[in-house]
């Protein structure tokens, strides 16, 4: 039953939105009191907290692999490919956590917590590929901004179709990995002219 309220609440809030979904429009859903909904969680910021939950256990049961590849620019590649391919295995989940401003009914220390580790293992891994002068000479927090809004753009576009239908064409398997290197190769080619970056930072 717990999954089938979480199923539901999930399809309602990218639906309609955190702020005009109740427990009752919820359990109305599935046809199921709303009192007895309260006997699996005792309000709506609970529900949606166990659905972030389920929602970032799924990401990261996809990137669980990620540690394991020992060069830092393959480890960019393949994290971005994952970014892509949950936004289209997940469009429900991406939309509400990826795409979502945080509710007004719950605690912002809860819904953002600390630092995701995802997040801190992507900026890790940024300033592992300027070390070795494979995104050229570019600050960390440049590059994450940069790399992170091209794949987030991409995957936007990808979860609703909209990439697809305009651009058919594309092949979905290797169109993060063509993106990575055209916006990258500026930056290569600033390295191999030596010309300096005067806003590089740690």
């Amino acid at each position: 039953m717990k999954e089938r309220i979480l199923d539901a609440a999930r399809e309602l809030f990218v639906k309609d939105g955190f702020e005009n979904v109740s427990m009752r429009k919820i359990a109305a859903k599935i046809n199921y009191s709303p009192a007895a909904l309260y006997r699996y969680f005792k309000n709506k910021e609970e529900l949606l907290l166990a659905l972030k939950q389920e929602g970032m256990e799924k990401f990261g049961r996809m990137q669980a692999h990620l540690p394991e590849l020992e060069d830092p620019f393959q480890r960019l590649r393949e994290g971005g490919r994952i970014y892509l391919d949950f936004a289209c295995a997940e469009p429900e989940f991406y939309e509400l956590f990826f795409n979502r401003r945080a509710p007004s009914f719950c605690d912002p220390e809860k819904w953002v917590g600390k630092p995701h580790r995802n997040f801190m293992n992507f900026k890790e891994t940024v300033r592992q590929c300027i070390e070795t002068e494979v995104l050229g000479d570019v600050s960390v927090d440049i590059a994450v901004a940069s790399l992170w809004s091209s794949v987030h753009g991409l995957a936007s576009l990808a979860s609703t179709g909209r990439l697809q239908n305009s651009m058919p064409d594309l092949d979905m398997d290797t169109i993060f990995d063509q993106v990575l290197d055209f916006i990258t190769l500026p930056q290569k080619e600033r390295s191999r002219q030596g010309v300096p970056n005067e806003n590089k930072s740690d």
